[in-house]
């Protein structure tokens, strides 16, 4: 089936000196490059959801924009659909979440907006299309259900999840999933809105809390960050450590291989093998001794491209009247571009090996 044409305003092609840097550092920064109305629409749904289900936040008053109590979690949670998925709006502290990554104006803000670069990247005719939600509400796509993508279901679904397998197969399925569930699995809708409250704590000297996104395995590569509105410097941005992203690959292909590490499997242990610090990974402190944090930020409409891999962190949001607001989503790469044996194996250790022969021709040193 041929991919769909975008119908919304395209961004421009990366130059080689871009996908240079991207491929040096692992995250580029585009400034200002989203259609400002549809950031615009973007924040108007975003109040509306707040007026609807959190009203004692004000639009036109910060000092009502304090953080979430146990009480109005307990609230939020409490309407999850009878479907499965999450609540439209839920939170806790200073992260508020909205799940509505997979309606049309998200998907256009976003991931179609940025489609040239998707397939200049990825390779073009590799992706997978965002379609979003059929007439049903409900979203289709390719999902390798792997064991990263179980723990998803069982976190994302809770109720439902005794509809879809317990155990990974490690094979690709076409995923049904309702709306507000975890819609990026399966390609058809971004993460909704991640918003991070003035005032955030610390996450202190260390950066408790700064990860690498899922397994090495899978289909997940090229990931974004894109903010709906103005973001200052120190106000909850995407924050990278620059170059992380090749150490963390290479490492965590090496404790796959060699000693059978997958992503859930050693929770107990040492983490070597992707996603949250359960307890601290050796390499993860190396990378923070060594490499100073970035912050990202710009005005309403700015990209933070990334690889998957790299370590990074929402940052602390030191604003009293900002709120981080931002949409991210991951590109998958479709089956017939990546099978799932390849999808589960790279004992060459290639970190480009999946990416378009234009990146891969590219000195990232140049």
């Amino acid at each position: 089936m041929p991919t769909p044409s975008p119908s919304v305003p395209q961004v421009a092609p990366l130059t080689a000196s871009q996908i240079a840097q991207f491929k040096r550092d692992g995250a580029l920064v585009l400034p200002g490059v989203l259609d400002p109305d549809l950031c615009r629409r973007a924040r108007d749904d975003m109040w509306e959801t707040i007026a609807a289900d959190l009203p004692r936040m004000k639009r036109d008053n910060p000092s009502t924009w304090g953080p979430i109590t146990e009480e109005e979690t307990a609230g939020l949670s409490a309407r999850r659909p009878a479907d499965g998925g999450e609540p439209l709006l839920s939170g806790k502290g200073h992260r508020l979440t909205i799940r509505n990554g997979a309606e049309e104006l998200l998907l256009d803000l976003g991931p179609r907006a940025l489609w040239p670069i998707a397939e200049q990247l990825l390779g073009k005719d590799t992706v997978v299309w965002p379609a979003g939600v059929d007439e049903f509400g409900y979203t289709t796509g390719p999902c390798l259900m792997d064991d990263g993508a179980m723990e998803g279901l069982s976190s994302h679904m809770r109720q439902k999840v005794e509809n879809f397998r317990e155990e990974a197969t490690y094979a690709t399925e076409e995923l049904r999933l309702p709306k507000t569930g975890p819609v990026w699995m399966n390609g058809q809708g971004t993460r909704g809105l991640y918003c991070t409250l003035p005032n955030s704590p610390s996450p202190g000297p260390n950066w408790r809390g700064s990860h690498s996104d899922g397994p090495c395995y899978g289909r997940p590569r090229l990931q974004f960050a894109a903010y709906i509105d103005d973001l200052p410097p120190a106000s909850g941005g995407f924050t990278v450590w620059p170059g992380s992203h090749t150490k963390i690959w290479e490492n965590q292909w090496k404790a796959f291989h060699e000693h059978g590490l997958t992503h859930t499997g050693q929770r107990e242990k040492m983490r070597a093998a992707g996603g949250y610090e359960y307890l601290p990974d050796p390499l993860f402190e190396q990378i923070k001794a060594h490499t100073d944090p970035v912050d990202s930020y710009g005005p309403a409409g700015t990209v933070v491209l990334w690889h998957t891999k790299i370590l990074h962190i929402p940052g602390q949001n030191t604003s009293s009247d900002v709120i981080r607001q931002a949409t991210i989503y991951g590109y998958l790469k479709t089956v017939d571009s990546l099978s799932d044996a390849m999808a589960m194996d790279n004992a060459g250790g290639d970190i480009w090996r999946d990416w378009s022969d234009e990146v891969r021709a590219i000195d990232e040193w140049s």
